[in-house]
């Protein structure tokens, strides 16, 4: 009796979390400028409310060659350094036609 009680007090006092990683323009896209949504939140609760330790990055220009890229892969945010082509220049998060 004892320690099936000791056992579903752990079991409770652990918090599961459900991870959620959301991007605007969908992947790696350099030609679009998008924000990364990533959340962790309790699983056991319903509702947006639940989520917290939310994290916005968006798309930037490092220079005027250069875009950090942010996206989704498997659940967890990523980014990517890439290069615009050379007839582009990276601007407010993309790489446009110069």
């Amino acid at each position: 009796m004892m320690r099936t009680l000791l056992i579903a007090l752990v079991m409770s006092a652990s918090v599961a979390h459900a991870k959620v990683c959301k991007d605007s323009d969908q992947g790696l896209i350099p030609e679009s400028a998008g924000k990364v949504i990533y959340s962790l939140g309790d699983e056991n609760c319903l509702g947006d409310s639940c989520y917290r330790q939310v994290v916005k990055e968006f798309d930037r220009c490092l220079d005027s060659q250069k875009l950090l890229e942010f996206a989704c892969q498997q659940g967890e945010i990523i980014e990517k350094e890439i290069l615009c082509a050379p007839d582009q220049a990276c601007r407010q998060g993309a790489c446009v036609k110069k």
